[in-house]
């Protein structure tokens, strides 16, 4: 199954599984980081990253409009 959208919703005090045993642990912290676009949870078992991939900033975006068309030619 292929998605077109996606939305995740996380709160502090939520409890989520984490490592390769899946345990219970709970949100403690959320936090946001401009520069690199990830997402951290602090959590009671530790820190974790939200998403093995970072967020695009909208308003500085990595990619101009004509680097993206130059992928967009070889695809």
């Amino acid at each position: 199954m292929t998605l077109r959208n996606i939305n995740l919703g996380l709160e502090l005090g939520q409890e989520i599984l984490v490592g390769n045993s899946k345990k219970p642990a709970k949100i403690t912290k959320i936090e946001y980081h401009e520069k690199s676009g990830e997402v951290v949870l602090g959590t009671t078992r530790g820190t974790r990253k939200a998403l093995t991939f970072s967020l695009i900033n909208n308003n500085n975006s990595s990619l101009d409009h004509s680097e993206e068309s130059l992928a967009a030619k070889y695809r």
